[in-house]
């Protein structure tokens, strides 16, 4: 595939990633002259239909999307028999290799880090799609710190899938990141994917899985079944509180998890000014153990005494001759129950609850999908599957089609109101993706602006972008402060400290904030975040009192110079091809002290001699 052109635009130039189902190449975007990564579905499953669907899948959910901290859709296509997505190139490494080459993640970048996923994963919950393999492998980080979502292949559309994951086997993603549903088998939804947020944070934190094992399958039943350990005995620098969110996140339960992302976010930027913790708070739950019951049957249970031996035998025979007989009785009622047929009644026009209890009496669990309709309320039976009449076998396959209603609302100029009174009359309208985003105007905080749409009739379908007034102050000027004082400055001004880098400057202190990345005294929204860029350290450096002086008896010789430091430390320190003559060679070190220097020409040891470094 290397060097390879694709529908005449895209040139392959290096693997980057493989995984089951494709392979990722770097490429060179000819027409754009950007580079690209391309997502190439394997040859050996070009003809499997599910793989074909999957890799679709990813596609359709990549299109819903468009976010700072998701990998970006590009283009589609199909050349010949080779199918490909072309998304945005990350320059950087996976977090999976970050926590590999780290050990573990300094608990305020970790903390950072998760903010973003879940800003993209809150994204993608609100246009319907749950990822259902968030991994460190699947997480992105280019070499500015910038946290990038990718693969959805497993992705699932929730406007077109309401049913579980085929039985066949299809991929639930990497088994020490399932949650305990999708561990036994049942259907992914938001709460699945924060579980698996849990996981990527506990890692990050503690260098380590919350659960390990042997086999895959030892590895899904400890999700099932066990409780994970606290963060805080394996890394003790992890503050209480950020334990506490951990801990909900990774609820067997998930109506106890976080319910939303939005939610968990909140609870871990609350962990930076209470470590202390006790602000976590889980919904309340029926308590259901009966342990008086439990000791009872224990005691039902008890081994009687040994009777003789004979009389064993007959009591054991007489019992398995009871029990075969009862198998045959049960066996023939199931035998009855399964070859018998039910007529289909006609539900058209039915509530869909109303249908789904009918056909649950008729031992018929029926699959629902949704379609819009302006001939039926929203809520009841448009189509099914079966005519009324039909005779049908226990456990048929059955689809009832509900209607969501009509398609089509009056969209009102929203634009004066405010913001809650705005959202509250699109939520009545049934419009399924508002996105609010806060900008600078003269209007009174929290009024909307404007909107992407012009008033009249549009589909509930189309997303509606409301552009509401927000919040406005002066940012700081920050310069020469220390990174602790100017978050302080940011944040007590209502402003969020944003990507942090270091700089060269001659006349700043180390570590003083140099620059920053909006000027000071503009008029900026509240939450918007602020770069800074820190003086580096400077490094102090050791030189001989002369130059060294080498001598080169031949036309262009290969003259190379090794330093060996008072420590120990070998370097070599210059590489260059020389004329005949003498040459001045400047020296430097990071260590003073006697060092040892070794003159090569042309990889042949010339001289050693020893140099005082003040």
């Amino acid at each position: 595939m290397i060097g390879r052109l694709i529908s005449g635009r895209y040139r392959i130039e290096a693997v980057v990633g493989t995984g089951g189902m494709a392979v990722v190449y770097r490429a060179l975007d000819l027409q754009e002259n950007r580079t690209v990564a391309i997502k190439v579905l394997r040859p050996e499953y070009e003809s499997d239909m599910e793989f074909v669907r999957r890799f679709g899948r990813e596609a359709e959910a990549a299109a819903k999307m468009s976010h700072e901290n998701i990998v970006n859709l590009l283009d589609v296509g199909i050349e010949g028999e080779m199918r490909y997505i072309v998304m945005e190139y990350v320059d950087g490494q996976t977090l999976k290799e970050m926590i590999r080459d780290e050990g573990r993640i300094h608990p305020d970048v970790a903390l950072r880090m998760t903010i973003r996923i879940l800003a993209a994963v809150d994204h993608a919950h609100r246009n319907g799609i749950v990822h259902r393999d968030i991994k460190p492998q699947n997480i992105l980080v280019d070499k500015q710190g910038r946290v990038k979502v990718a693969d959805f292949g497993i992705a699932r559309l929730k406007a077109s899938q309401t049913t579980k994951l085929d039985p066949n086997g299809a991929a639930m993603g990497s088994v020490h990141y399932l949650s305990p549903e999708q561990a036994r088998g049942e259907v992914a939804d938001e709460q699945s994917d924060l579980y698996s947020v849990g996981v990527v944070l506990y890692e990050m934190l503690t260098g380590h899985v919350p659960f390990d094992g042997d086999t895959t399958i030892s590895v899904a039943l400890k999700h099932v079944s066990e409780q994970p350990a606290s963060m805080r005995s394996r890394n003790s620098h992890i503050s209480k509180a950020l334990d506490e969110v951990v801990m909900r996140a990774l609820c067997k339960d998930k109506q106890r998890r976080y319910q939303t992302a939005a939610e968990m976010a909140a609870d871990l930027r609350m962990t930076i000014s209470h470590p202390k913790g006790g602000f976590v708070r889980y919904p309340k739950r029926e308590e259901g153990a009966n342990e008086s019951a439990q000791k009872e049957d224990n005691k039902r249970h008890a081994q009687p005494p040994k009777p003789r031996r004979k009389r064993l035998l007959r009591i054991l025979l007489i019992a398995g001759v009871v029990l075969l007989l009862c198998g045959l009785i049960l066996l023939g009622f199931v035998l009855r129950d399964y070859y018998a047929t039910v007529e289909m009644p006609n539900l058209i026009g039915e509530r869909e609850e109303v249908a789904v209890e009918a056909m649950g009496a008729l031992g018929i669990e029926p699959t629902v999908v949704n379609a819009y309709s302006d001939d039926y309320a929203a809520g009841t039976v448009m189509l099914q599957s079966r005519e009324a009449g039909e005779a049908l076998q226990r456990n048929a396959k059955l689809t009832l089609t509900v209607s969501l209603g009509s398609q089509w609302y009056y969209l009102e100029d929203l634009t004066g109101r405010s913001c809650d009174d705005a959202l509250a009359a699109l939520d009545e309208a049934g419009v399924r993706t508002v996105e609010v985003s806060y900008v600078q105007s003269d209007l009174a905080v929290g009024t909307v602006v404007s909107m992407n749409l012009n008033p009249g009739w549009v589909s509930r379908d189309a997303a509606v972008v409301l552009k509401v007034s927000g919040q406005s102050v002066s940012v700081p000027s920050l310069s020469g402060l220390t990174l602790e004082g100017a978050q302080a400055v940011i944040e007590a001004e209502g402003l969020v400290l944003g990507t942090v880098s270091e700089g060269e400057s001659a006349d700043a202190r180390s570590g003083a904030v140099i620059a920053q990345s909006i000027a000071p005294y503009t008029q900026v929204l509240t939450g918007t975040a602020v770069d800074l860029t820190l003086c580096r350290a400077q490094e102090i450096r050791y030189a001989p009192d002369a130059p060294l002086t080498v001598v080169v008896p031949l036309n262009n010789l290969n003259v190379a110079v090794t330093l060996v430091s008072p420590s120990g430390v070998s370097l070599q320190v210059y590489a260059e091809v020389l004329p005949v003559g003498t040459h001045a060679v400047n020296l430097t070190s990071t260590e003073s002290g006697l060092h040892q220097v070794y003159i090569y020409m042309d990889d042949v040891l010339c001289e050693s001699i020893q140099v005082e470094f003040n």
